[in-house]
């Protein structure tokens, strides 16, 4: 997650960073205005350090995403729900037909939380 204040969405920063690394990387999801914003971006993890030592200056913030979606199994009935509206197949069932979350796959986009009929899902931003 990278995070811009008033000075960093004036400046290509993202673009110097890919040319600077030579680090390929993949915008998940941006929201950028006049005064600030920020941007999900999926980069190898071996290119990680790599592409943030290129990507640190002024106006810009770097937090590394984990875990974003918080799974309550107590709450969980298994539905299934979260499974049909998630576009970036962060759910799944085990063989157990038990639900399973793939964090790493969250683009924060908060449909899974906002349709649970059980609320047994929550969005880390």
């Amino acid at each position: 997650m990278v995070e811009f204040d008033a000075i960093g969405v004036q400046s290509p920063n993202i673009a110097a960073a890919i040319l600077k690394s030579g680090v390929l990387v993949n915008v998940d999801r941006a929201q950028i205005d006049g005064d600030e914003g920020w941007a999900l971006l999926d980069v190898a993890n071996a290119d990680t350090e790599k592409f943030i030592a290129a990507l640190t200056g002024k106006g810009v913030s770097i937090r590394i995403q984990k875990d974003a979606v918080t799974h309550n199994r107590t709450k969980c009935v298994d539905c299934g729900l979260c499974i049909s509206i998630c576009q970036k197949k962060v759910f799944s069932f085990d063989e157990n037909w038990q639900l399973v979350v793939n964090s790493e796959r969250c683009v924060l986009c908060g449909r899974c939380a906002m349709y649970c009929p059980h609320r047994a899902l929550s969005i880390e931003k």
